[in-house]
């Protein structure tokens, strides 16, 4: 993924958005009530970028992108993969600092 900031930002909207459509038909209020926070983020990103301010605009669709995915963790929502391929772990191992990795 291209460390441009006005790149990501196209590539995370292009994701995040594909994830929106996806969960239209979601019937719990508080499910909807954080998905309306996560297009609200999609819509400001979308702002910013076209304000020539793409690392704000980075910012707010990674905040969108991290709403889905909580709720996809919690299983709300279906969990979308929402890497940019689907390399295995081998392949493509997460950062050093990645929670998930560590142990006790």
């Amino acid at each position: 993924m291209s460390e441009d900031p006005a790149e990501r930002t196209r590539q995370y909207l292009a994701v995040v958005e594909k994830a929106l459509r996806e969960v239209e038909t979601i019937a719990s209020s508080d499910a909807l009530r954080i998905i309306d926070y996560a297009k609200r983020y999609t819509a400001d990103s979308k702002y910013y970028l076209e304000a020539c301010r793409p690392t704000t605009a980075l910012a707010s669709v990674a905040y969108a992108e991290g709403l889905l995915d909580s709720l996809g963790i919690l299983g709300i929502i279906p969990f979308a993969d929402t890497t940019e391929s689907n390399q295995s772990p081998a392949t493509n191992p997460p950062p050093a600092n990645d929670i998930s990795t560590m142990r006790p």
